[in-house]
């Protein structure tokens, strides 16, 4: 499968700090800071306005977007000037930065430096001058002021992209055998209630009520403290109860009140259900995570959603919001449900 790129949406909140840049080494000292980790073989680019950084994007360079993807999600941004960064030797960056550069240029986005580091050392298109820019690159020196400030704002740098992706990363072991016993009792417990109904009718909707409440208090006791952690069978229940679309959706609205409590929530629940119970809590997961200006982990997310499931409609639209660099602040979920809906 693919990789989804990484987007930080302009407006994000982890791009607000104001830290002054001062140069090609102030950038790419901040660049770890905006995507969450240390980037390596990849391609960045980044996106001023009025000077200030709006938007970042990273793909992998062994399989990045076509140049004219590229272009056209920028094209929708309101930029005064890009960069391009790539990270790796030469001959693998060189044949990738350039043609997106061009397709930048043919859009009528500036690029305003193209820059590549490797082996903590960069170097800058635009600069020709031996005495600045010599041949053999410029060391990219000890850990700058810029990153200092970066972390007493808050923001993190993990050492990769597989650090952050740890982050979401399914229990094992015990931890899992115990899960998946689990769903079986809360697959158990759905039976019953369908066979003790007096209708389907009935019984669809006695698991909405029991959905919402099941959303409705773990919502609560994790806005109350995100380190709380429900029990294996409470975890499994959520699960089931969220392949009804108003359960789920129900669950999307109340996240926009707590994004913390909520990212706790679902993160923890991505994490523990099995696969066929993944997709919801993985896609609100993503919504969370965007929210508060974690693209890369939310790309992640959704990621893991349409993993299991391609076609699931809120992965879906949210993992095209993402790519698309649509900003956290044009977003309100308007979902559309049924009482006995479920996602497919």
């Amino acid at each position: 499968m693919t990789r989804a790129p990484d987007t930080t949406p302009p407006g994000a909140p982890h791009t607000a700090p104001a830290i002054r840049l001062a140069g090609p080494a102030d950038l790419l000292a901040v660049i770890p800071y905006l995507l969450g980790f240390h980037p390596t073989d990849s391609l960045v680019v980044v996106g001023l306005r009025e000077g200030r950084i709006a938007f970042c994007f990273r793909a992998d360079l062994a399989d990045p977007p076509a140049p004219h993807r590229i272009a056209a999600m920028l094209s929708a941004q309101s930029l005064t000037g890009v960069i391009i960064i790539g990270y790796g030797p030469a001959e693998r960056v060189d044949p990738i930065s350039e043609p997106v550069a061009a397709a930048l240029a043919d859009a009528g986005r500036p690029v305003l430096d193209r820059l590549r580091t490797e082996a903590g050392r960069f170097w800058s298109d635009s600069c020709r001058r031996s005495d600045c820019c010599p041949p053999d690159g410029q060391p990219l020196g000890v850990p700058s002021r810029v990153a200092a400030e970066a972390t007493l704002a808050g923001l993190v740098a993990l050492p990769s992209r597989d650090a952050l992706a740890a982050q979401l990363a399914p229990v094992t072991g015990p931890a899992r055998v115990a899960m998946e016993r689990a769903t079986h009792r809360a697959e158990l417990r759905l039976q019953s209630l369908l066979d003790t109904a007096p209708t389907p009718a009935a019984a669809a909707e006695r698991m909405l009520a029991d959905g919402l409440a099941a959303v409705r208090d773990a919502a609560r006791r994790y806005g109350t403290d995100p380190a709380v952690r429900l029990t294996d069978d409470e975890v499994a229940w959520l699960g089931i109860v969220l392949a009804a679309t108003q359960v789920r959706d129900e669950a999307w609205l109340l996240a926009e009140g707590d994004l913390a409590g909520h990212r706790a929530l679902w993160t923890d629940v991505l994490r523990r259900v099995t696969d066929e119970y993944l997709a919801a809590p993985a896609a609100l997961t993503g919504f969370v995570c965007w929210q508060q200006g974690d693209g890369a982990v939310g790309m992640m997310a959704l990621g893991r959603a349409l993993a299991v499931d391609p076609s699931y409609s809120m992965a879906l639209l949210l993992a095209q919001a993402l790519a698309g660099g649509l900003p956290p602040t044009a977003w309100r979920p308007t979902p559309t449900s049924t009482s006995d809906g479920v996602d497919s």
